[in-house]
This record gives C-alpha cells, sequence and structure tokens, in this order.
C-alpha cells in the first residue's frame, strides 16, 4: 500500500511532534529532578557542603542507609573529647565505590574519615546503583583526574550522555510528584526530611512494625550473601589506595564494618565468620571498628537497619576505638 502525500504529512507533523516532545522533557527532566523531592536528595546535600569553603568539619562519616540510621553524629561531637565537627556524607545506597568519589574533595579540615562498609558487597563487582549515578550527575558532580585513578571502573558509568540519565530519572521525578501531592492532600503525610541533615540523618525508633520487618526477613533469606565469600581484587585495590591517599595527608582513616541482623539467617554463622577472617586477613591492617556481630535482632528497625537503640551501640563502640 502506498501512503498518499496527506498520510506522508501527517507521518512527518508526528514525528516532528515526537522530537519537539523529547527534546523539550530532555531540558526540563534536569530541573525537575532538582526541585522535587527524592530518595537521592542526600547527594546535592553533600556535595554543596564539600564546596561550600565555609564548612570546616574534622569527622565525615561516609556509607549506605545503614550508616544513616547506624551512627549519630551528635553523639559522637558530643562524646568526643576534642568536640570536633561531625558531619554525616551517608546516603541512600552509597557503596563504597560511590564514598570514593568524594575522598579527593574533601576540606582541608577534615582528619578523621569513617567509611561504613558492608563487607558482603566487596565479593561483587565495583559498580554504583543506576539512581546514584543519575543523582551525581543531575546535581554537576564531576570526577577529577586523581579520583579517576582512584575509581577508573565508575568512569564509563558517570560520562554517559544527558539523554541516558534524563530517561533513567523517570522514576525518581514519579516518586518526588507523589511526595508532593501527598503532602499537599494527606494530613498524616511525613513532615520531616533527611535531606539536609548532617550528624544523624535517619534516627529510628525503637519500635517497629512486625510485619514490615518479617517481610524484610524473608527477602533477605533469599540469599546466602557469604556463600563462597572472597574479596575481589577490584575492591582490594579501592581500599588500599584509598587509606594510603588518607594516610599521605596525615587523616585518620576507619572501617566500620557494618553489623548484620542475626535474624537472617541465609548465611550459616560459621560462614559469616569465615567472611569476617577472611576480611581480617586481608585488610586488617587498615584501622577498623569491628561491629559485625554487635547487634542483636531487638537493635534493627527493620531487617537491615540499626535502629535508635542500634545507632547508640554502634557509635559508642566506634568512640572507645577512636584514639
Amino acid at each position: 500500500m502506498e501512503l498518499t502525500g496527506k498520510q506522508i504529512k501527517r507521518l512527518v507533523f508526528f514525528l516532528l511532534f515526537v522530537i519537539v516532545l523529547m527534546a523539550c522533557l530532555n531540558r526540563v527532566t534536569p530541573c525537575f529532578f532538582r526541585m522535587l523531592p527524592n530518595d537521592y536528595a542526600r547527594t546535592k546535600l553533600i556535595l554543596n557542603t564539600i564546596r561550600d569553603t565555609t564548612q570546616t568539619p574534622e569527622v565525615v562519616i561516609f556509607g549506605n542507609s545503614r550508616g544513616m540510621s547506624g551512627v549519630d553524629g551528635y553523639l559522637l561531637e558530643r562524646e568526643l573529647s576534642d568536640h570536633p565537627v561531625v558531619y554525616s556524607f551517608t546516603s541512600t545506597g552509597q557503596k563504597l565505590s560511590e564514598s570514593a568519589l568524594y575522598y579527593t574533595s574533601l576540606p582541608a579540615s577534615v582528619k578523621t574519615v569513617i567509611q561504613c562498609l558492608d563487607i558482603d558487597a566487596l565479593s561483587k563487582p565495583v559498580d554504583m546503583d543506576i539512581p546514584n549515578q543519575v543523582a551525581l550527575h543531575m546535581y554537576g558532580y564531576k570526577m577529577d583526574d586523581q579520583t579517576k585513578l582512584l575509581v577508573p571502573a565508575l568512569y564509563d558509568e558517570l560520562n554517559k550522555s544527558d539523554w541516558y540519565y534524563n530517561y533513567k530519572a523517570r522514576n525518581c521525578l514519579f516518586s518526588g510528584f507523589s511526595f508532593v501531592l501527598r503532602n499537599l492532600l494527606d494530613d498524616d503525610a511525613p513532615e520531616s526530611s533527611i535531606d539536609n541533615e548532617l550528624r544523624y540523618p535517619a534516627a529510628q525508633a525503637s519500635y517497629r512494625n512486625e510485619a514490615v520487618y518479617q517481610r524484610g526477613l524473608d527477602e533477605q533469606n533469599k540469599e546466602n550473601k557469604f556463600e563462597a565469600y572472597k574479596i575481589t581484587a577490584e575492591w582490594k585495590r579501592l581500599l588500599e589506595e584509598s587509606y594510603a591517599f588518607f594516610k599521605a595527608k596525615n587523616i585518620q582513616y576507619y572501617l566500620v564494618l557494618m553489623p548484620y541482623n542475626p535474624d537472617i539467617i541465609s548465611a550459616k554463622k560459621t560462614e559469616k565468620q569465615e567472611a569476617l577472617q577472611s576480611y581480617i586477613n586481608e585488610l586488617g591492617y587498615i584501622p577498623y571498628i569491628n561491629c559485625f556481630d554487635l547487634l542483636e535482632a531487638s537493635d534493627f528497625y527493620d531487617a537491615i537497619h540499626p535502629n535508635d537503640k542500634g545507632a547508640k551501640k554502634i557509635t559508642r563502640q566506634i568512640l572507645i576505638s577512636l584514639p
């Protein structure tokens, strides 16, 4: 069947409309991303704080949401003898590889870096979750030459086209619009925000919803994170070079081996202990604070995140380990 001139004209107009629409969306997506609340807005806080020359933190904390809920910066400030300024640069889904992206840009005032670490992640490839890549791109992160050498595996991941990141940002936009609508229409919508909290971003009460807790356990028990555990050469290199980088700058670098919920039984206790011993054998010369078995099940708000009681235990373990 041959197309008539009228049909061809309509098809051309339709294609032009699609192209213009995509170009407009490509333009406005970054604006909406920066404007709307989302789970990765702490990336903006971290970048802005590091860039702000008036900010002079002396102790900084890195890690994912387990670090957000598990280390109390207020308690560290209050209990450390010299009462240093403590900032938590933790954020949702922040792996060690993402933490390392900030290392070379830290203010000169920093004297101690506390890196929260889930040791099971060290047996997997060095990577970064796509939403975290999107957030870094949207908030203007640029990798410097020193960081390219420190985390070479992430260079390509953070240098894709604007079209790619704008497309991948769609889920964050949907959740952002949903959050705004809920705050407008729902009287019970949450009022507090972690986006601007620099010391204890995700304090959780000690009580929990047992049904939600059990669902989280069921999900975690689907995978044995410590089966045939072996630290990859890439993660080992990153940790060793990070330690050397801070040592050369006379900055203390401590790895907090984050605790695992004893109610998660997908891995045998012997497997967990073998993984911990393997870590100590390979990387134990880097100063670490062992919280691996520190918490009881009642110290968790959900399957993996410490509650306030658990955070106090972790933070006090850090306090007694720092000089």
